[in-house]
């Protein structure tokens, strides 16, 4: 038994609890990497970095051009 009680590895299943889907922004280009992030489990693991890489892309784009594209979201 480790001191440390996080360190102990437990033979447990922790259960399949789908989180819940992110709420939507109102900027397409946002909501659609969330739906990606949402899909990430029915994903290969071979697939997800690339798929983090273009979900992150989009995210970066979005920041960047914040305010200045005037796409307002759709609640305001």
């Amino acid at each position: 038994m480790s001191e440390f009680p996080e360190d102990e590895i437990h033979d447990e299943p922790i259960g399949d609890v789908a989180p819940e889907p992110a709420e939507a922004t109102g900027h397409a280009d946002i909501d659609g990497a969330l739906e990606r992030l949402d899909r990430l489990d029915d994903l290969e693991i071979t697939s997800h970095p690339e798929e983090f890489d273009a979900i992150h892309r989009v995210l970066r784009e979005s920041l960047a051009n914040a305010g200045r594209d005037g796409d307002l979201p759709e609640s305001a």
